[in-house]
Parts: C-alpha cells; sequence; structure tokens
C-alpha cells in the first residue's frame, strides 16, 4: 500500500473510532461514573435482593447535580427518615439550577394553608430549550375544530408526550414522594441508553406531594411518635389537609379543594397525555386497569391504554424476578370522582399505581396470594419489607413505563388525537347533540355556580343571543347552551349522565351515583335536534352571574326559598339583618 493511501486509511479508521465512540451507547456508560456511597447504601438498605433491577441497584455520580444524600443528608429508602414537601420542592429547584438544560422548576398552585405545589419539569436539552412549541403541539392535537388530520398527523411525528406522576395525596401513604426524590435525579443525570431514550423521547412532570398540608402534619406526627417511650401511646394522625382526609381523592368532580384545582388548571394549560397518581394499599405493586364495569362514558381506546400500560410493567418486572406485581383484580373504574379522572375527562390517560407501604419503618410482610393470570409472579409468603424495597419496585415500574411511553409515543400522541377528534365528532353525529342549562330556572344561582364550575374545568359555554326552539324545549335568550361539537364534551358526558349500574356486577369500588343535574337539583336537558347547532349563540369567556335583582317598592323585601345555596350565604353575610321566615 502506499505511503499516501497508508495515512488516509489511518485517518480514515481514526475518524470511525472517533465517530464509533460518540455514537456508541455504551460510550457515555464507560465515563460515567456511580455515585459508590449511594449505591453501597442503597445495597445496605434493600431489605430482599428480589425487589430490585438494573434500573435501580445503582445512582450516578455527578460533578454539579446533588444527589438525594447530599441534599437531605440520607439516600431514598434509609430507614426510620421522612423529609417534609417543602424540603423536596427546595430539592427539585436544586436540580433545575444545577441542570437548567435538562430540567425546569415551577410551583403551581398553593395549598389551603399556603403551602406550594410544584413541578418539575425533565427531557432532554432541545425539549427544555422548545417547551413552548411542544406546548403548542399537544395544545393543537387537542382541538379538531382548528388542526386538520394533516396537520395532525406531521405533529404526531415532531410532538412528544407529557408523562405527569403525581404522589402524596393521602398523607400516611409515605413512599412515592421520597421515590419520587431519586427518580428525578436519575432521569436529569444518567446517561445509559435506557435513560437516554426517555429523555429523548418523553416530556416527563414530576409533583411529589399533591397534599402539602397533610405531608407536614403526617412527618410531625411520625417524629412526634417515635419520641415517645415504650408503653406511652401513639398518636394518631387526625389531620391531614385542613379539612379532608382520604376523600381527598374523591374531589375529582366537586373540585372543592385546592389540591384538585391546582392540578386541574395545570393540566387544563400543558395538556399533559397521561396522569399517573401514587397510592399505597395493595401488595406488592399493583398497576392499575380494574375490573370493570368501566366508566361508560370513557373512550375505549383510554381503556385498552390502560391494560397497554399495565401488562407491559407487569412483563418487565416478572421477567426480572420480582414478585407481587399484577393488574385487574383491584378497584373497578367506574365512578368518575378520583383526581386522576381529571385527564380521562379530557381524553388523556388517567392511571395509578398502588404500592405495599414505604414504612419508613422495617417490617415482615405475610401473605399467600395466588398466581393467577394477571398476577403470573405471587407474592412470596414471607418477605422482608423496607422503605428502599418500597423506592425500588416503584421506580423500576415507573421507569419501564416511561420507556414504554418513549418508544411508542407516535401511538399515544395518535391516540389522544383520535380521542379529542371523536369527541367532536359526537356532538356532530349525535343522539346528543348539546344541553340546555335554562338561565332563569328556579335554582338559578346554583345554575350559575354549576357553569362556573365546569367553566374552570374546561367545558366551554354558550348563551342564547335570541328565543328558539330545539325539538321540544324553548330555549331562551341568555340560557345556557353546552356543545356537543368540542373536544371536553367528554366532561359534559360524564357528569350529565344517569347511572345504571347493572345488579349482576359485583359491589363498586365506590358510590355509584353522580349525575350532575340530580345532584344539585338543577334542569339540565340532552338536546337531539342537530338545528340547535346552528342557533344564533354567544360564547362564554368568563365566569356568569345569576339573573336577578329588586323589583318594586316599599319597607320589606321578599325573597323566594328556592333551595340555592347562596341562600345561606345570603344570610350570613347580611348577618346583623333583621329577617323572619314565613309561616305560611
Amino acid at each position: 500500500m502506499p505511503r499516501r493511501t497508508r495515512t488516509i486509511h489511518a485517518v480514515v479508521i481514526a475518524l470511525m473510532a472517533a465517530a464509533s465512540a460518540l455514537w456508541s451507547p455504551r460510550s457515555a456508560l464507560a465515563q460515567q461514573k456511580n455515585d459508590e456511597e449511594y449505591t453501597k447504601q442503597i445495597k445496605q438498605f434493600l431489605r430482599d435482593p428480589r425487589i430490585s433491577t438494573e434500573l435501580v441497584d445503582h445512582l450516578p455520580a455527578s460533578n454539579t447535580v446533588p444527589t438525594p444524600l447530599k441534599h437531605f443528608g440520607h439516600i431514598i429508602g434509609a430507614w426510620g427518615i421522612l423529609d417534609k414537601s417543602d424540603d423536596m420542592n427546595r430539592y427539585l429547584a436544586a436540580i433545575a439550577k444545577a441542570a437548567p438544560g435538562r430540567a425546569k422548576y415551577w410551583t403551581i398552585g398553593k395549598s389551603e394553608e399556603g403551602r406550594d405545589m410544584s413541578v418539575l419539569v425533565i427531557g432532554n436539552e432541545e425539549t427544555i430549550r422548545n417547551l413552548d412549541k411542544y406546548k403548542g403541539y399537544l395544545a393543537a392535537l387537542t382541538d379538531p375544530r382548528k388542526t386538520t388530520e394533516e396537520q395532525a398527523a406531521t405533529i404526531v411525528k415532531s410532538a412528544k408526550p407529557i408523562y405527569w406522576i403525581t404522589s402524596g395525596m393521602h398523607s400516611p401513604e409515605k413512599g412515592g414522594p421520597e421515590m419520587l426524590m431519586e427518580l428525578a435525579y436519575r432521569l436529569v443525570v444518567e446517561e445509559t441508553p435506557f435513560i437516554q431514550q426517555i429523555r429523548n423521547n418523553v416530556i416527563t412532570m414530576i409533583t411529589p406531594v399533591v397534599e402539602t398540608d397533610g405531608r407536614e402534619k403526617m412527618v410531625d406526627n411520625y417524629y412526634y411518635n417515635k419520641k415517645r417511650g415504650t408503653g406511652e401511646g401513639q398518636l394518631p394522625l387526625m389531620y391531614w389537609g385542613k379539612y379532608v382526609q382520604h376523600d381527598n381523592n374523591r374531589d375529582g368532580m366537586g373540585q372543592f379543594l385546592a389540591l384538585t384545582r391546582n392540578i386541574e388548571k395545570f393540566g387544563l394549560e400543558w395538556h399533559p397525555t397521561l396522569l399517573h397518581d401514587l397510592h399505597e394499599a395493595q401488595t406488592l405493586l399493583y398497576a392499575s386497569t380494574g375490573t370493570g364495569p368501566y366508566n361508560e362514558q370513557l373512550d375505549a381506546i383510554t381503556i385498552n391504554e390502560w391494560w397497554y400500560l399495565a401488562e407491559n410493567d407487569v412483563m418487565e418486572m416478572t421477567k426480572r424476578g420480582v414478585p407481587g406485581v399484577w393488574t385487574y383484580g383491584f378497584y373497578d373504574g367506574w365512578v368518575p370522582n378520583y383526581m386522576f379522572f381529571v385527564a380521562h375527562a379530557h381524553n388523556a390517560i388517567g392511571r395509578f399505581y398502588e404500592v405495599q407501604g414505604y414504612g419508613p419503618d422495617t417490617s415482615t410482610v405475610r401473605i399467600t396470594q395466588s398466581r393467577e393470570w394477571f398476577r403470573p409472579n405471587p407474592t412470596p409468603p414471607v418477605i422482608a419489607w423496607g422503605p428502599r424495597n418500597n423506592t425500588n419496585i416503584q421506580e423500576s415500574a415507573i421507569l419501564f413505563a416511561l420507556s414504554r411511553f418513549g418508544k411508542d409515543k407516535e401511538l399515544f400522541l395518535d391516540n389522544y388525537w383520535k380521542k379529542n377528534q371523536r369527541a367532536v365528532q359526537k356532538g356532530k353525529d349525535g343522539p346528543v347533540y348539546a344541553w340546555v342549562i335554562p338561565a332563569t330556572q328556579r335554582r338559578k344561582a346554583d345554575a350559575a355556580d354549576a357553569v362556573n364550575e365546569l367553566l374552570d374545568q374546561g367545558l366551554e359555554f354558550h348563551t342564547a343571543t335570541s328565543a328558539f326552539k330545539a325539538g321540544n324545549v324553548d330555549v331562551k335568550p341568555g340560557d345556557y347552551i353546552v356543545r356537543g361539537d368540542q373536544p371536553y364534551r367528554t366532561v359534559a358526558d360524564i357528569y350529565f349522565s344517569i347511572q345504571r349500574y347493572a345488579t349482576g356486577n359485583p359491589s363498586p369500588y365506590d358510590d355509584t351515583g353522580w349525575t350532575f343535574q340530580y345532584m344539585r337539583d338543577l334542569i339540565i336537558t340532552p338536546i337531539s335536534d342537530k338545528t340547535l347547532l346552528t342557533q344564533a349563540m354567544t360564547p362564554v369567556k368568563a365566569h356568569v352571574t345569576a339573573p336577578g335583582g329588586v323589583t318594586g317598592s316599599g319597607p320589606v323585601i321578599v325573597v323566594e326559598h328556592t333551595g340555592d345555596n347562596n341562600l345561606i350565604t345570603f344570610r350570613y353575610k347580611l348577618k346583623d339583618v333583621k329577617m323572619a321566615a314565613a309561616e305560611d
């Protein structure tokens, strides 16, 4: 070989070697070291080696981003230690500050007692740099009235889905918020091909504590009891949030709590593709699908997505020998009052985990669990349990879910588009084209309150600009109209439907009655006359006020007792005014 040719050949080989090193999926991994002390303590605090995967048996080191050990003074899953929500928020903010190219930290609202709810957004550098662009893509896929089929097909190939993880709603369920601290660090720092694929393809959002008031009380309660001597008894956790304990996860429809309203408002702004809520009430990890009957107003695509994701989690965990991961045999999917149903009502995916408790003290789990088609690797009869077990099992499962979401991002984005498209088309095809709520009905103040609450949940309203007849319904000027040809008609379908729970079904997991007009004693009439859609109407842009006023003259004002909730408000605001009730 001539000298010049040998030189060129050597240069080519060198360039190929450099390119290979640059693009090899193991090159970054080979360069990245583990945090030796953190990794050592993972093994130290894990009480059963079966409750682990290759994803969580180590923690990568970083020269810039603080580990949970550095920030909190302990690893996640250390025994006998709990952290408060404010400190967790400070840690997420510290991650975003140390890695601004891969994470952003925001607060999304206050609790009743003034504590911050937060979200950490994680993606690769290109994603974080162009967050507003990806936000716009999801908004476009939400509204088929503005986006064409051709535009949607292009967006699906360019957009990235949002996977929003929430936890800490039920204050005694301690592990989810702790685990999310480590997950946030891992997603930002780790350079394995597995994690890179998630960062490149998914916008991960983490809200570690939903019930921030209750988290503070729970942690204080734990440490108070820890100091009490043997035989002194334990002080129960009497209060969680300011108003509600376990049923704060039954506020998805009424939305009386700040935590629900904050989640709803942020969701309506960002259009997350999936909302995943973490709980602790089953052994060892349950991925939600439900036994049915499923809520009849949900798009069938959503139900298939539940199963697709749950079976992915069970398969990936089971093939690694992790016991006690299952689906199906808990909960049903019928009642829409849970917080994660705010995703379903807006044509996204809602799901949840139930995990064996965090502790934070160690325990021994003794249970007899049968092997079933939905539980191929049941929990052993006796298993040593602790906080690190809890961290490992749910962090691993979520990572497998995020990975699947990233690999199939176009599938989930296209599904989201189609669900919105089908909702709009449903309003064009009937049989229900709209709903009319008379503005001057007897309980007109409650009717206005209902309209305002549903406006806050994303449902669009119009008011009739003139009188017309729709079928056998006389519509008056000012009456409220919910058009059926809107993406979020699913909200109306769910809330205004009449429940007919078949007696042959097992007892439902929760209450079965929620029909809006029955619960609130309002007139809400479905319209089966398509001509309503062509009538003159004006969009409602802000909260409405019930029509009213004082008529006539004289020294006495008579207020009709309509049963409106506002009558109580009226009485208390005018507490010093003498009032009497007519006996006849």
